[in-house]
C-alpha cells in the first residue's frame, strides 16, 4: 500500500469560500487558502483510552448564539419572486440551515464530542466494505444491486453510542438499531474494534440514480468533520465526486482519500495521475490511501494486512484528543469561515427581491401617471369641449347671438343669460349630464390603457409575470360605477363652491340673479379649458368661440380674480378625485407586491448575522494551537 502526503496531515484549510449545496460547487470565486497542518496523531501511553479534548477546545458561549441569531434570520428570510437569483439561493439557503442543524451549532457546543468521519464515495467504491473492514465486523451491509437503498450507518465505540444517540448531530435523521431501508433514519451499531473518540458514518451513493440518496449523502458530507472520500481505479476522474471535493475543501472539511481496488499493474500510473488531479483542485496536501485489488474473506472483509495503514491511521488519530481536537477545529472554523461570503451572496440575493418589487410598482406607477397627465392634458387643451359638451354648451348659452354683443352690451347679455338659466332648466341639465359622460368616457379608456400598460410591463419581468392573473389586464369590474361616482361627487363640490363664493364680495352684487347651477356650470366648462383662462388656437377652433364666451361671462358675474380662484380650486379637487381613483386601481397591482411581504432592507439583518458569526469565529481562534500542541506540559 502506498501513500501520498503525510498520512497524518490536513489539506490546506480556505479561510473564506461561499458555501454551496453539495450538488452544485460554487463558481467564479477563488478563495485565500491558509495552511493549517494538523499534527501527527501519537500512540497514546498505556492504558489511555480517554476521549476529552480538554478545556482549551470548549467554545465560547456567543458562538453558539452568533450562529443562533444567524440561523432564526434565515429562517425568516425568503425569495417569493420569481427571479433568476430565487432558486439557487433557496438551495444555499436549505444547505446552509441543514449544516447548522445538523454540524455546526451541535458541534460548537461539544468541541469535545467524538470525531465524526462520513465514508462518501461513488456508486460501488466499496465504501462498506471498508467500513467493515477497518471495524473487522460486517456493520454495514455491502449493497450487491444499484442503486443501494438503505439508510445510512454510523458506526462507533460503545462508549460513544450516547452521544450520538442524543440527536444532537443529525437531528432529522430517526436514531433506530436496525437495519432499514428507510433513508430518514440513522442506524447506529457499536464496533468495540474501533477506537473510542472516532466514529464511521457509511453515507449513501454522492452519485446514486436515486434523487433522496444523493441529497442525504450531501448532508451526511457535510455534518463530517473528517471526510473520508472513496474511489477505484475507474470512476476517481469522475465529474460529480471532483465537485464534491471541491465544496468539501471550500467549507474548510478535512478530507483524506482511498484509491480502492487498484489493479497492480495500474495502480502507479492511476496514483500518480490522481495526485495530479488533486494538486490541480487544491488538495495537495490530502493524505491518499491507495488499495490493491484483492479477495475477500468469508465475512466479506478486506485483509487486515490490506487496511492496516489506514486503520493504523484512525487508531492513532482515535487514540490521540489532541489530534481530533485539531480535525475537529479546522473543519469548524473552515465551515464558520464560509458563512459569511455564502451569506453575503443570500443577502444580495435578497435585496434583488427588494429591488424586483421596487421595480414592478414603479412600473405600475409608470402606468397610472401616464393615464394622469393624460387627463391633465385633456383638461387643458380643450379635448373635453368636443362633441355633445359642446353642443350642449352652446345651446345653453346662446353663442352665436352672446358672441355677437358680446363686445357692446354686457348688461344687456347678463339679464338674458340671467333669462335662459332661470327660464329653461333643461339646457343646464343636459350640459351638466354631457360633462359628466365626458368626463366619465376620459376616465375609463384612460384607466384601461394603463391597466394594459401596466400588465405589459410585468409580463416582461420574471417577477412580475409570475405575480400577474388575467383580470389585472382590464380595470376593475366595479370601475365604470366608481368614476361616476367621482364625477357627480365633484360636480357637487363645484356647486357647492359657487354657492359658498356666492355669499361675500363682488359674488353677492354681480350673480345674486343668476342660477348657482349655471354659474358652476360655467366653471366647469372652464375647468374643461385652460386653468388660466388663456385661449389657445386650438381651443378657439375646437370651441368655435365658446371659450371665450365663457370667461367673459364668469368675469362679468365674478370678476377677474375670482374666476381664477374658482376654476384653480374645481380643477385641483378634481385631479384629487382622479388620483385617488387611479390610485385604487393601481393598488391592485402593487397589493401582488405587498402580498409576498418583503422587508425593504432584506439583505441588512443577514449581513449583521453573518458578521456576529465571524466575529464570535476569530474570538474562538479555533485553529490556534492547544497547549498540547504547542509542547506545554
Amino acid at each position: 500500500m502506498t501513500t501520498h502526503g503525510d498520512a497524518a496531515g490536513a489539506p490546506a484549510l480556505p479561510a473564506v469560500a461561499p458555501a454551496h449545496d453539495p450538488e452544485g460547487p460554487t463558481a467564479g470565486r477563488k478563495p485565500k487558502v491558509r495552511e493549517a497542518q494538523l499534527p501527527e496523531p501519537r500512540n497514546p501511553p498505556p492504558g489511555d483510552t480517554s476521549t476529552d479534548m480538554g478545556e482549551s477546545v470548549r467554545p465560547e458561549p456567543a458562538g453558539r448564539a452568533a450562529l443562533s441569531r444567524l440561523r432564526t434570520t434565515l429562517d425568516s428570510t425568503a425569495y417569493p419572486l420569481v427571479m433568476p437569483s430565487a432558486v439557487e439561493a433557496g438551495r444555499v439557503r436549505a444547505a446552509l440551515v441543514s449544516q447548522l442543524d445538523d454540524y455546526l451549532l451541535p458541534r460548537l457546543g461539544r468541541l469535545d464530542a467524538p470525531l465524526l468521519v462520513v465514508v462518501g464515495g461513488s456508486t460501488g467504491a466499496g465504501k462498506s466494505t471498508l467500513v467493515n473492514s477497518l471495524v473487522r465486523a460486517p456493520v454495514s451491509q455491502a449493497g450487491v444491486l444499484r442503486p443501494t437503498t438503505r439508510s445510512p450507518v454510523l458506526v462507533s465505540h460503545p462508549a460513544d453510542l450516547a452521544w450520538f444517540r442524543q440527536g444532537e448531530l443529525l437531528p432529522g435523521l430517526t436514531r433506530t438499531a436496525e437495519s432499514t431501508s428507510d433513508p430518514g433514519a440513522l442506524r447506529l451499531v457499536a464496533a468495540p474494534a474501533l477506537g473510542a473518540g472516532l466514529a464511521f458514518l457509511d453515507a449513501p451513493d454522492i452519485d446514486s440514480v436515486v434523487d433522496r440518496n444523493r441529497a442525504l449523502a450531501a448532508q451526511l458530507l457535510a455534518a463530517a468533520d473528517l471526510w473520508l472520500f472513496v474511489t477505484t481505479a475507474a470512476r476517481y476522474a469522475d465529474a460529480v465526486p471532483w465537485e464534491l471535493l471541491t465544496t468539501a475543501r471550500l467549507r474548510g472539511t478535512v478530507i483524506a482519500l482511498v484509491l480502492d481496488r487498484a489493479p497492480e499493474e495500474a495502480a502507479g500510473e492511476v496514483s500518480a495521475h490522481l495526485r495530479e488531479m488533486l494538486d490541480a483542485h487544491d488538495l495537495t496536501a490530502a493524505p491518499l490511501f491507495v488499495l490493491p485489488e484483492t479477495t475477500l474473506d468469508g465475512q466479506g472483509l478486506l485483509a487486515e494486512d490490506v487496511v492496516r495503514p489506514l486503520h493504523d491511521w484512525f487508531a492513532r488519530l482515535a487514540a490521540d484528543a489532541s489530534a481530533r481536537a485539531a480535525v475537529v477545529r479546522q473543519t469548524l472554523d473552515g465551515a464558520l469561515a464560509a458563512l459569511g461570503p455564502a451569506v453575503e451572496g443570500l443577502a444580495a440575493a435578497a435585496d434583488e427581491q427588494a429591488e424586483a418589487a421596487r421595480t414592478l410598482d414603479e412600473r405600475v406607477t409608470a402606468a397610472y401617471r401616464t393615464a394622469r397627465r393624460a387627463i391633465e392634458d385633456g383638461l387643458r387643451d380643450g379635448h373635453l369641449l368636443r362633441g355633445e359638451v359642446l353642443a350642449r354648451w352652446q345651446e345653453f348659452l346662446g353663442t352665436g347671438e352672446f358672441l355677437r354683443s358680446l363686445e357692446s352690451r354686457i348688461g344687456r347679455l347678463r339679464d338674458r343669460i340671467v333669462s335662459a338659466v332661470t327660464g329653461r332648466p333643461a339646457p343646464g341639465h343636459h350640459l351638466q349630464a354631457a360633462l359628466e359622460s365626458q368626463l366619465v368616457t376620459l376616465l375609463r379608456g384612460l384607466a384601461a390603457d394603463a391597466a394594459e400598460q401596466a400588465y405589459a410591463a410585468w409580463q416582461a419581468h420574471p417577477a412580475g409575470a409570475a405575480l400577474l392573473e388575467p383580470e389585472l389586464q382590464q380595470p376593475s369590474a366595479d370601475l365604470p360605477e366608481r368614476a361616476e361616482r367621482v364625477v357627480r361627487d365633484w360636480q357637487h363640490f363645484v356647486l357647492d363652491l359657487v354657492r359658498t363664493e356666492g355669499g361675500d364680495k363682488r359674488v353677492a352684487a354681480r350673480g345674486a340673479a343668476y342660477a348657482a347651477n349655471g354659474a358652476g356650470l360655467a366653471v366647469m366648462v372652464a375647468v374643461f379649458t385652460t386653468t388660466a383662462f388663456i385661449p389657445t388656437g386650438l381651443e378657439v377652433a375646437v370651441g368655435a368661440g365658446t371659450t371665450v364666451a365663457a370667461q367673459k361671462v364668469l368675469e362679468a358675474l365674478f370678476g377677474d380674480q375670482a374666476i381664477r380662484t374658482l376654476a384653480g380650486r374645481a380643477r385641483t379637487d378634481l385631479l384629487s378625485r382622479v388620483d385617488a381613483l387611479l390610485d385604487a386601481e393601481a393598488a391592485r397591482y402593487r397589493a401582488r407586491t405587498a402580498a409576498v411581504g418583503l422587508d425593504p432592507e432584506p439583505g441588512a439583518a443577514l449581513r449583521r448575522a453573518a458578521a456576529d458569526v465571524e466575529r464570535a469565529r476569530e474570538d474562538l481562534a479555533l485553529t490556534a494551537p492547544t497547549p498540547a500542541e504547542a509542547g506545554t506540559p
